[in-house]
């Protein structure tokens, strides 16, 4: 989010730019819920029990059959060569065409050079996108978004499956979520790798803006108009989830019958 980030502890959320976040470190898929944008980080898996079972992909399925969700695959290449496997196969399973290309290696961070690709919501309007030289996307297969500095690297940097449902997006290396050029702007990134981010979080693959959803249960989430109705929450157009307060359905009820009383 290009924000001074806090020290991460796996199943404890911390906030960003109005955006809650979990980390989840567990073997298991977690219950989605209502979460709006799921990370998937490769760093290496090496025997069976690493693959996502039947039942987790079958669950990443129906919940990207929503337009405000997607799903962020980051391939990292050290120590992933091993487990690439593991990847193919859930792409295969959600719907994905992108083939993760590990012909690269990293050998530098906080890059902001290089051709971005074919005009796309993520990073219209953006004249670079921070990478190190480093693996890469089959240009074969789904929409390039965004080329490596590296002249010998295979194929696009960061690319979209390049449909609306299920929206997914690849990323070559972790190093474009946390190396944001430092050297171009000490604190928290340059701007346009800043843009990049938030839109990950704001910006459906369709290019749909979402603004804050309160849901029945109380949780604020970001999602589309259509998908917040749909979801019976209550839309608040033009509004990050930390500028709206949220309550649960039973609350709303209550405070409605309290405020009745005085009428």
């Amino acid at each position: 989010m290009g924000v001074d980030v806090p020290t991460i502890i796996p199943g404890e959320p911390w906030t960003a730019e109005g955006a809650t976040f979990d980390v989840n470190s567990d073997p298991t898929l977690p219950p989605l819920g209502s979460y709006g944008l799921v990370f998937i980080v490769m760093p290496g898996f090496y025997d069976a029990s690493d693959f996502f079972t039947a039942a987790e992909k079958a669950a990443l399925s129906t919940w990207l059959n929503v337009g405000s969700h997607r799903v962020v695959m980051i391939g990292e290449w050290e120590g992933f060569y091993n487990g690439q496997a593991v990847m193919e196969d859930l792409l295969a399973a959600i719907g994905n065409p992108i083939v993760y290309v590990p012909g690269a290696w990293d050998s530098g961070c906080t890059h902001c050079a290089g051709p971005l690709g074919d005009p796309d919501p993520l990073t219209n309007g953006l004249d670079h996108v921070c990478y190190a030289y480093t693996a890469t996307w089959d240009p074969a297969f789904g929409v390039p978004l965004a080329y490596p500095e590296n002249p010998n690297a295979p194929g696009p940097y960061i690319v979209s499956n390049g449909t609306d449902i299920p929206c997914i997006v690849g990323i070559g290396d972790g190093n474009v979520i946390n190396d944001l050029c430092g050297h171009i702007a000490a604190i928290g990134g340059d701007e346009d790798s800043k843009e990049f981010h938030r839109r990950l979080y704001n910006i459906t693959c369709a290019g749909e803006i979402q603004w804050a959803c309160c849901l029945p249960s109380g949780n604020c989430v970001l999602l589309t108009e259509e998908d917040c109705s749909d979801a019976n929450g209550i839309f608040h157009m033009g509004l990050a989830c930390d500028e709206v307060i949220c309550y649960t359905s039973t609350e709303r009820e209550s405070w409605g019958s309290l405020k009745a009383n005085f009428r």
